[in-house]
């Protein structure tokens, strides 16, 4: 045997055993007999990539490509390194090398896909993915990178089958199970989302990411205790796990222990710093306890959440200081309830700044806020803005007053729409608005999960139905989107009347509210506009109540005429229903 084959021959037994550094050692010496031998040179940087010696790796793979340039192996193992070094851009160009030399290596076609979809050229990776596919329909894994694939480009019900693809082909693929759970909560779907994350617990029980999977589905359905246990067990698995402590903070606030929330909180942003959602509910638990000192300025933090939208001015925020002779821009964010219950203060800013006050809202808000006091300007968002000299969100003036400074009601009805939008008469009856669900969102996993929470169905105020037959009460719907549907067929002698037929926005609703004495409503922009005007409001909150409505209290420092009536367990609307059918006999 020569020299140079006793040292390959050394590198394979040494390799073979797992003596990693006596095979990169052996390969060295055998490259010192034969620099040009380009087998030593890959063989060596497979090694050395193994050991995470990248560099040096990839110094082998050139050396080796150099000896034999279409060699679609080194490619391939050149564009792995590459990719695990985040160099993505050279990856794909060493992937799309190996792809010309052998245009049938379903590896080749994966990783480009891989690497394609790092850089965010989502349809280019979604056609090398799919080639990969093509040449190994059955691989699992190739399904599984479609997926994440298809999730990066915004197209989860695709992801979601790409998903199911994976595991139908590898049934104990636990982390195809947790992202088909992740997308299908995505749409709308989290009775199925449950079911995949538990799929993926009865695959792998310790597995950090399946227990997070199954506790988000137990939490979207109101199983706040399940979810729980289940985050606890994620923390079990990957302690300091800084997502985690803040889906438990979540969970624990749901519950109501909202110290123990905060802890779990700040345990989160101890360990990461910027974790959003842990920045984020924290700031919410302080508001729920009241600390508005300490909750106003952190709710700042709701500008990094997803989809936000922070508007991107040059101008300064306004923070309470005089700012007499300028134009002070005061924007409506997020939803209608929230521009109702903090438009309160646009007064006070002007008053305060002693600046021209532009009011910017909702288009569905614009003739309902017109004419209010200290406010110059009320225009719809979405026109184009003239020149301002500050502007502030309007939520953040929560931070510069407090609810007792504002005028109460601060909304009235136009009189010339309450007597073109006359309601029939009700002699000796009080009339009664109800709302009974909320806007349903399917493309916001969150909010369409706390939708279903919030909302009940037209058939659970059937209670009410003797209060009608007996004449007490008139019941009028303020119900808005598809849940009015359901006034097509009211249940056995709840007789309710349409009240929003023909009404085209706010300013419309506020002239039918008018009419009523009393408002029941579940956590709507309805409630906030009644309130608002001074009706006497019942809320019907959920268990896991908004921050709003503040932590173990029936009344509330926004709305004197509000009354909350909230669930005692998660998804039980009869206590609620039957205190207030209490209230009206």
């Amino acid at each position: 045997m020569s020299v140079l084959a006793a040292h390959i021959a050394a590198a394979q037994e040494m390799e073979r055993v797992g003596a990693w550094e006596g095979a990169v050692l052996a390969y060295e010496a055998a490259l010192a007999e034969a620099p040009m031998l380009a087998e030593a040179h890959f063989n060596r940087a497979n090694l050395l990539r193994r050991a995470g010696r990248h560099h040096e790796a990839l110094a082998g793979y050139d050396r080796a490509l150099a000896l034999r340039p279409g060699w679609a192996a080194a490619h391939l193992n050149r564009g792995a390194v590459l990719a695990v070094q985040g160099q993505d851009g050279d990856a794909v160009a060493a992937y799309r090398a190996a792809t010309r030399i052998e245009p049938r290596n379903n590896f080749a076609w994966s990783n480009l896909g891989n690497a394609l979809s790092a850089l965010r050229r989502h349809q280019e990776a979604i056609a090398a993915l799919r080639t990969a596919l093509l040449l190994a329909p059955e691989r699992a894994i190739g399904h599984f990178n479609l997926g994440n694939a298809f999730t990066a480009a915004g197209r989860p019900a695709e992801a979601a089958q790409s998903f199911l693809a994976a595991l139908i082909r590898q049934p104990d693929m636990a982390a195809a199970a947790v992202n088909l759970s992740a997308r299908l909560r995505q749409l709308g779907q989290p009775a199925a989302a449950l079911q995949a994350a538990q799929m993926a617990v009865s695959i792998a029980p310790a597995l950090p990411q399946a227990q997070m999977a199954l506790g988000t589905a137990e939490y979207d359905l109101g199983h706040f205790a399940a979810a729980e246990a289940c985050m606890r067990a994620a923390l079990a698995g990957q302690p300091g796990w800084p997502l985690a402590l803040a889906n438990l903070g979540l969970v624990l606030s749901a519950q109501g222990r909202l110290d123990e929330a905060l802890a779990a909180y700040d345990a989160a942003i101890l360990a990461s710093p910027d974790e959003v959602q842990a920045l984020f509910g924290r700031a919410t638990c302080l508001l729920a306890m009241g600390d508005y000192a300490r909750g106003w300025p952190a709710f700042a933090v709701r500008f990094k959440m997803p989809g936000a939208g922070r508007r991107g001015f040059r101008q300064p925020v306004w923070r309470g200081e005089p700012a007499a002779g300028r134009t002070l821009l005061v924007h409506a964010e997020q939803g209608f309830g929230d521009t109702l219950q903090f438009v309160r203060f646009a007064p006070l800013a002007a008053a305060r700044s002693g600046a021209q006050v532009v009011l910017e809202v909702q288009p569905e808000l614009l003739r309902l806020l017109k004419g209010m006091p200290g406010v110059a300007r009320v225009m719809p968002r979405g026109a184009r803005l003239k020149p301002f000299d500050l502007h502030v969100p309007l939520m953040d003036l929560a931070g510069v007053f407090t609810p007792e400074l504002a005028a109460s009601p601060y909304l009235a009805a136009d009189p010339s729409l309450v007597a073109a939008h006359a309601l029939p008469p009700a002699p000796g009856r009080r009339r009664v608005g109800l709302v009974w669900a909320g806007q349903s969102r399917p493309d916001q996993p969150h909010a369409y999960a706390m939708d279903r929470r919030r909302s009940l169905r037209l058939r659970d105020f059937a209670r009410l139905a003797p209060l009608c037959r007996a004449g007490g009460i008139s019941l009028v719907s303020l119900q808005h989107g598809p849940p009015a549907e359901q006034l097509k067929a009211p249940p056995p002698g709840l007789e309710i009347a349409d009240g929003l037929a023909g009404i085209s926005d706010f300013a419309e609703t506020a002239a039918i509210v008018a009419q009523l004495d009393l408002v029941i409503a579940v956590d709507t922009s309805t409630a906030h506009l009644a309130a608002a005007m001074g009706k006497t409001v019942f809320l019907l909150s959920r268990f896991d109540a908004c921050w709003r409505w503040m932590h173990g209290r029936r009344d509330s420092p926004w709305y004197p005429t509000l009354t909350v009536f909230r669930q005692e367990r998660p998804n039980d609307w009869r206590g609620p229903i039957e205190g207030i059918f209490e209230k009206l006999q």
